[in-house]
């Protein structure tokens, strides 16, 4: 397997589970139970109870972080270690991926929005996440991007970076910052309002199903994917195809810098997941794996998002993106 790596320098189970208003976000869904998590201040307009979502409403999550705070977040580390009996079976794989395209921002054209004004490869759809867990006390970091969706509202990561898994809660003051780079944020800060993962996450923290969707609240009365751009998604496609892997690893530049890596996918042994040798450090975590990324337009489609890796061994892995996925993406998907 043949992997480039490059150094982004400046150019130049089957239950639906949510906290949200009836009838909203539920129907014939498939896959495990799914758990959404509603922010304080997105409830009190939904008129929905949100004790599980520990988060805070925009505008303190805006004013929680700082420039400085977000130098000193740290990456985020290592994952607890799985359960493996709750590991998911291996999907079946369709011959052609389904999948929903990406969109560019608006006034793209105009060069209103750009694929990323500071860096090689780098998206203006892919950023950083910041957040408080409440049980640890710690500011934290991992990766994220964007992803096209009916509410246009949407950012995808992994689960373990919206919440701590097995004996963990609910992360808060959790933002996304496009296009991160160096302390600056080009594109604004954009407030969580709501979370949806894995019932086998938050139960068992099954590396397999550690994946999130994220809805944010619009930055000025401007929704995210009309600013930067929202890549597609796609699920049930092969195990071995080229992509790239954009994320902020602390290994390079601290973290502070929007690197990429590209190589060809391969199954992991014993697991359904996909793994590719990027020797991706911490905050690294919910990155998104992009085929048929168009380094012109900095938009792709999400395959997969980095989990787990190693530095000792090099191997990044993610949880494989079947229907289980597309359910995850429908159910979030259209929240506003």
């Amino acid at each position: 397997m043949r992997v480039t790596r490059r150094f982004l320098l400046p150019a130049a189970a089957a239950v639906l589970l949510t906290l949200i208003a009836p009838g909203e976000g539920q129907g014939a869904t498939p896959g495990p139970e799914f758990h959404a998590a509603t922010t304080a201040a997105a409830a009190a307009t939904a008129g929905v109870a949100a004790a599980d979502a520990g988060a805070d409403s925009s505008a303190a999550s805006l004013a929680y972080w700082t420039p400085q705070r977000m130098r000193k977040a740290t990456p985020l580390d290592a994952l607890p270690a799985p359960d493996r009996h709750a590991a998911a079976s291996r999907p079946a794989v369709a011959e052609v991926p389904p999948s929903v395209p990406p969109l560019p921002a608006e006034h793209a054209a105009s060069g209103l929005a750009r694929p990323s004004q500071h860096a090689i490869y780098a998206s203006a759809a892919a950023g950083r996440a910041f957040f408080h867990n409440p049980r640890t006390g710690g500011d934290y970091s991992c990766s994220a991007s964007a992803l096209n969706s009916p509410s246009r509202q949407m950012v995808v990561t992994a689960a373990h970076c919206v919440h701590g898994g097995r004996g963990g809660t609910w992360m808060t003051k959790w933002v996304y910052v496009p296009d991160y780079y160096n302390g600056s944020v080009p594109y604004g800060v954009f407030a969580a309002k709501s979370f949806r993962t894995f019932q086998a996450w938050l139960t068992y923290s099954t590396a397999a199903r550690d994946v999130a969707m994220v809805t944010t609240w619009p930055n000025n009365g401007r929704k995210l994917v009309n600013v930067t751009g929202g890549n597609g998604i796609t699920w049930n496609g092969s195990r071995t195809s080229p992509v790239y892997v954009l994320g902020y690893p602390d290994n390079f530049y601290r973290g502070e810098i929007q690197m990429y890596c590209s190589g060809w996918t391969s199954p992991e042994w014993g697991t359904s997941r996909l793994q590719i040798r990027c020797r991706y450090g911490h905050g690294s975590s919910g990155g998104p794996w992009l085929r048929w990324y168009n380094t012109g337009t900095g938009l792709g489609y999400v395959d997969g998002v980095t989990s787990t890796g190693s530095l000792t061994t090099g191997w990044d892995q993610s949880p494989y993106f079947d229907a289980y996925v597309a359910g995850l993406y429908r159910a979030q998907g259209s929240l506003t």
